[in-house]
């Protein structure tokens, strides 16, 4: 566990220092619109971790929610109440992180 730990912390590392090792162009300076847009890329990568954490999360809760009403049905509506409440929390961390990407990317 620990070699795959310290590999995967290499090639990381090795990803993020890629563009130190980008080829000039002459004159010594890049153009300004050449490059990649990292903003683009990282609001990209937030949102996609967003959404499958988000994902996950919901369908815990609707999955404990189900199992709770079923072992004790008179207690339904409360325990409905509480997963639409959780529910409506996680989906805003989700737009949250929108929020964030837009203001990531610039826009």
């Amino acid at each position: 566990m620990f070699k795959r730990t310290v590999f995967l912390s290499v090639v990381l590392l090795a990803f993020l220092a890629l563009p130190a090792f980008g080829a000039q162009v002459e004159g010594g300076a890049a153009p300004a619109g050449a490059g990649v847009k990292w903003g683009a890329i990282g609001a990209a990568f937030l949102l996609g971790i967003a959404a499958a954490a988000g994902a996950i999360g919901q369908g815990r809760a609707t999955s404990a929610a189900a199992d709770g009403i079923s072992r004790n049905p008179g207690a339904a509506g409360a325990i409905r109440n509480m997963t639409i409440i959780g529910l409506a929390l996680i989906e805003s961390l989700v737009l949250y992180a929108l929020l964030i990407a837009f203001l990531i990317r610039g826009l």
